[in-house]
């Protein structure tokens, strides 16, 4: 070679020899690494990039692993002839809402391997417990004053998740045949857990920054719910974030009809877009009428299975008997992970930028495509234009391995899709998802109008 191939790592994101493997990968994809081709000598590279010669051994290490290229003892590293089965089926579920995959492997298993050489904490985590460990409830105490969110340990009730958070608070406090509000689009699992105790869901009607009030105060005059749920932070699955004037005229409506607000905070937002939740602004004006739920399933990932509730003093006891008798206790292994990478400060890591980018992507797709879109966090909500369906683009995309949501999962049939953008554990996947989307978008287009 007289120049050598030199790709711009500024482009990636993540530790440099990752950037390096996406680079060669990128290559590939786009033909201007074509198989055969023989990469430049480690050295070489590492000086023409300023990086170490560790990190383009590591990065060469890692594409031979996965499969994109061939080391050749003496005669250096090639582009694997023949296609790389990765990149030619194309896999990418952009349906679930759940963080992009970097480096939770090794923060989880560091810390399950400092565990192991505990024994004495080993033995604290293994018995029977029907009360959480104080050390625990000391931890995510302190890191939620560090969130800005006010409570006392006493107050913080772990779960499994926040499923179970949702199904605790509903068996604790409504019996069959009683009345559920909670937005009209929302999160599936509320009407299932409702559906499975016997208990009447209704909907109401969303406006761009919140339930539509004047619904909503109809229907709690009819109903007398003890109970409403909503997702305020994050509505899911419209991105919708309630309104300041809207968080108070809820509370005082809580506060009038003496109902408890179920606040789901468990969808994910940037720092940015973060609202401090309805359960500190009903600390700050003594209204304890709120129920808050949220876990590190959207933090961190979802196989941590680590929720809690914050609840007002009357109704800590009645909720912990309703999770006793799910599961008896929750597991204190369980929670001691989620409190090791809480001390770490790896909950986040480094997502935040991968996320930050690639709502931006998507951002630009929809404006190219003239879509109506609002992102927030992990999701977009996108309207489809009326001659292209949202069940057609779902079905079509998933023929391509590409998996969206259809907005009928949440009860919403006015054409709207979900899409998450934490499936893809690479930025090429990524962008390789975005770009299946907009050529099947554009086909579909193209035959909206040949049925006859």
């Amino acid at each position: 070679m007289g120049t050598i191939w030199t790709p711009d790592l500024e482009a990636f994101t993540g530790p440099k020899y990752q950037r390096l493997v996406s680079a060669i990968e990128q290559g590939i994809l786009c033909k201007t690494l074509p198989h055969g081709t023989k990469l430049p000598p480690q050295r070489r590279l590492a000086d023409a990039l300023g990086v170490t010669i560790g990190t383009v051994t590591r990065a060469y290490a890692l594409a031979e692993q996965r499969g994109y290229v061939e080391a050749r003892i003496g005669d250096g590293t090639y582009v694997n002839a023949s296609p790389v089965p990765e990149l030619s089926h194309l896999q990418l579920n952009m349906a679930t809402c759940q963080q992009p995959l970097t480096d939770q492997i090794s923060t989880l298993s560091d810390c399950l391997s400092q565990l192991a050489k505990d024994p004495a904490k080993l033995s604290q985590l293994l018995g029977y417990r029907a009360s959480p460990l104080d050390q625990h409830q000391q931890i995510f105490h302190h890191w939620l004053l560090q969130r800005g969110i006010e409570q006392q340990p006493e107050q913080l009730i772990f779960t499994h998740g926040g499923q179970q958070a949702i199904f605790a608070c509903l068996n604790a406090f409504l019996t069959k045949g009683e009345v559920l509000l909670h937005e009209q689009y929302s999160y599936p699992g509320v009407r299932i857990c409702a559906k499975q105790l016997g208990i009447n869901s209704i909907g109401v009607p969303l406006t761009s920054d919140g339930v539509d009030l004047a619904r909503f105060e109809a229907l709690v005059q009819i109903h007398q719910p003890k109970l409403v749920y909503l997702t305020l932070n994050n509505q899911n699955p419209t991105c919708i974030q309630y309104s300041e004037q809207q968080r108070e005229k809820m509370l005082a409506l809580a506060e009038q009809y003496q109902f408890y607000i179920i606040e789901d905070d468990v969808n994910y937002s940037l720092p940015e877009e973060w609202h401090p939740p309805l359960w500190q602004l009903a600390q700050t004006l003594n209204v304890p009428r709120v129920i808050y739920i949220s876990s590190l399933s959207k933090l961190f990932s979802g196989g941590l299975r680590q929720g809690f509730i914050l609840v007002p003093e009357p109704l800590i006891a009645p909720l912990r008997l309703a999770i006793h008798s799910q599961c008896w206790m929750v597991s204190p292994l369980n929670v001691e992970l989620a409190c090791q990478l809480i001390k770490r400060g790896h909950i986040t890591a480094n997502r935040d930028a991968i996320i930050r980018a690639r709502q931006q992507q998507c951002i630009a797709l929809g404006d190219k495509m003239g879509l109506t879109q609002r992102w927030r966090g992990l999701n977009g909500w996108i309207q489809l234009p009326e001659d292209i369906k949202a069940h057609h683009l779902v079905t079509a995309l998933a023929a391509k391995g590409v998996l969206i949501r259809n907005g009928d999962d949440f009860n919403c049939h006015d054409n709207f899709i979900r899409l998450s953008l934490g499936g893809a554990e690479k930025d090429t996947q990524f962008q390789l998802a975005l770009e299946c989307i907009e050529s099947t978008f554009n086909a579909l287009k193209q035959n909206a109008y040949s049925v006859v």
